[in-house]
């Protein structure tokens, strides 16, 4: 039998998630990414100022997107509303938007080119709506959840989102916080790290009930130097609810206290504390102080909302959800009459996989799979066309097609550039059309990102430390020696590289090219450069890159994303614009600094020291994206081209 829920308590629950989301970020927002454990109380917990939070406002962008395209949603929706309505392009949302734009779709929009960020909290932090407008249904919303997750990341991070949008479903009827995780756990795959970590957390709770001593241990286990690292805020989460003991201001404060990326964690565990207690959980003196409208940082409809009115509408749409997408998990008693929109028509879809990367390469030609799905009871005879770029050529562009009835037809494509030694774009759009009996049925836009067209010279190094002796010791004017004799026995197992030393004639590389060393053609499809693409070489060592790249567009100022794993330095048409002679962890925007785009061809040298076995590099050009700050337009520029190098470069 179907359990009941009268609607004015799902309302109420609805209203109490929104609450407990909104105060949770705000309690957590000025400790954001702060990664310790700090000594806040009840007393200090309230801050002076409500800022915006991007856990929420993203929720209301896919609030409306249901509200105007139904239930039925696809990635496709979702990315369209993004780029329609929310300006966020930082982070994995730019790395998310720069895919897109180069027709580079979900699910791999998550993932390529987003390493640093593919399983942080980006996702799981806007998971709530999926569960709140699918009461009691988390198989239901762990779905929408999945679709969501992977526009912009992969990974646990999407399973964390699932967990989370289910626990939110399961939170209108279960009896306790345990059936919740039991339902969150219930969706993510039986091998999912989540598993684990929930029981390991747990234990770790039960064993040390004092929150600074539980912490300690899980952040010894699943800390992270990625202050978002979903993982990490994962376990936090769970150590706020364990230790919380439902009640909602000694959650917060836990979530608050444990660091990491705090209004994350609390506005995660204050919106499912919120469902499970209703508003009557809720302290009435932090909700009051918040106000009664959301705080929202986007510009859509729902920006400045009543909280009661964003209630409600939430809830109408799980009014329509329960009718549009059987089999309801509950009844809803006493719900208003809300019009319900068809599903969909079937029709025919095109969809775009990539056996390999997705990228155009400079001579080499990239596969691309387009597939044809029929979901109407008889065959369909038509033909695919597809239409490649400017400058890209496809072995056949029209094919004769049957697609079974209620199956797909496949075909795969090679793409190659026509011309070998001009420019790559970064951004190479293609068309695909269905076409039947003389009319287009089916229509998808699709891409290929082209690939970095780097000269790498080197490795270079020392055989000793310089620092110490001005001159080789066992190798010099003097006479040869043995290393050990002269106490230089460590120099057999490493070498020296040093930011200040040029290893070549420098002034006249950030110029032009040095044939005489020899430099070996790299070509990356990614902006992340690691260790097994500079060769073989193990060791310590300096390696030069060198890159001519074009803005396609008006001159503009750009800031080059840098991340490096050694010190570094960096010539921008021939002028030195950043230098950094530490040690450091990569990120893929670490460190930061201003150059100008001309649209002229412009040259960039890169100065990398490798002191470690494992190494790291990451470059990219970003602007501002949207000026009004209105649409979602990617931080990353599109716009730009690589020259292609002669085949005369490169060694064996």
């Amino acid at each position: 039998m179907t359990p009941e829920l009268p609607y004015a308590q799902y309302r109420d629950k609805v209203l109490a998630g929104w609450l407990g989301k909104s105060l949770g970020g705000i309690v957590g927002a000025v400790l954001e990414n702060q990664k310790q454990w700090h000594h806040e109380t009840l007393d200090t917990l309230w801050p002076e100022k409500l800022v915006p939070n991007d856990d929420l406002d993203i929720q209301l962008v896919w609030l409306e997107a249901m509200q105007e395209r139904g239930l039925f949603l696809t990635s496709r929706d979702l990315a369209e509303f993004w780029q329609d309505r929310c300006w966020y392009n930082f982070c994995e949302y730019g790395q998310f938007l720069h895919n897109v734009q180069r027709g580079i779709a979900p699910p791999l929009s998550g993932t390529w080119n987003n390493r640093f960020f593919a399983e942080s909290e980006g996702c799981p932090i806007r998971s709530e709506i999926w569960g709140f407008v699918a009461p009691g249904h988390p198989v239901l919303a762990a779905e929408l959840a999945r679709q969501d997750g992977q526009l912009d990341h992969g990974g646990v991070s999407v399973e964390i989102e699932m967990f989370n949008a289910a626990a939110a479903a399961a939170a209108f009827v279960a009896p306790d916080l345990e059936a919740v995780v039991t339902a969150g756990l219930a969706v993510v795959p039986a091998d999912s790290r989540l598993h684990a970590v929930t029981r390991h957390v747990r234990a770790i709770c039960e064993r040390f009930p004092k929150p600074e001593h539980a912490w300690r241990l899980i952040i010894r286990h699943y800390g992270d130097r990625d202050a978002s690292k979903a993982v990490t805020n994962f376990a936090i989460v769970l150590l706020g609810l364990f230790l919380g003991n439902g009640d909602f201001k000694r959650t917060m404060l836990i979530c608050v206290n444990s660091g990491w990326d705090t209004d994350c964690t609390a506005a995660t565990a204050g919106a499912l504390l919120g469902v499970l207690g209703g508003t009557a959980a809720l302290p009435s003196d932090w909700v009051e102080q918040m106000g009664k409208r959301v705080v929202s940082g986007i510009k859509v409809r729902h920006q400045n909302a009543r909280l009661t009115d964003l209630a409600e509408e939430t809830c109408r749409l799980g009014v329509e959800m329960a009718a549009a997408r059987p089999p309801a998990a509950v009844r809803l008693v006493g719900a208003p009459h809300v019009p319900v929109r068809p599903r969909p028509e079937p029709r025919i879809e095109i969809d775009v996989l990539y056996p390999e990367k997705p990228v155009l390469w400079k001579a080499s030609a990239t596969p691309v799979q387009i597939i044809v799905k029929n979901p109407f009871g008889t065959d369909c005879a038509g033909e695919l066309l597809v239409t490649p770029p400017p400058g890209v050529t496809l072995e056949t562009a029209c094919h004769s097609l049957i697609v079974p009835a209620c199956g797909r037809q496949e075909v795969v494509l090679s793409a190659r550039r026509e011309r070998l030694g001009d420019w790559l774009p970064d951004k190479n759009l293609f068309e695909a059309v269905w076409r039947q009996d003389g009319q287009e049925r089916a229509r998808r836009v699709f891409g290929l990102g082209g690939a970095r067209q780097w000269l790498v010279y080197g490795p270079y190094w020392d055989m000793w430390d310089r620092r110490r002796y001005p001159e080789c010791p066992y190798n010099n004017v003097d006479g040869k020696r043995t290393l050990w004799t002269v106490g230089c026995a460590s120099d057999s197992y490493n070498q020296y590289a040093y930011l200040d030393h040029p290893y070549l004639d420098e002034s006249r590389l950030i110029r032009e090219e040095l044939p005489e060393e020899m430099p070996m053609v790299l070509e990356a499809g990614e902006d992340t450069l690691e260790t097994p693409q500079f060769g073989g070489f193990n060791g310590q060592a300096c390696y030069y890159l060198t890159r001519t790249v074009r803005h396609h567009g008006e001159p503009t100022d750009s800031t080059l994303m840098v991340g490096r794993s050694g010190p570094c330095r960096i010539w921008w048409d021939g002028e030195e614009v950043f230098a950094a002679d530490s040690m450091w962890q990569w990120t893929s925007q670490e460190a930061a600094c201003r150059v100008r785009l001309t649209g002229a061809p412009q040259r960039l040298v890169v100065k990398l020291i490798r002191l470690t076995d494992v190494f790291t590099f990451h470059l990219a050009f970003a602007g501002a994206g949207d000026p009004t700050q209105q649409r979602g337009v990617s931080m990353l520029f599109d716009t730009l081209a690589d020259q292609t190098i002669s085949p005369k470069w490169g060694a064996i």
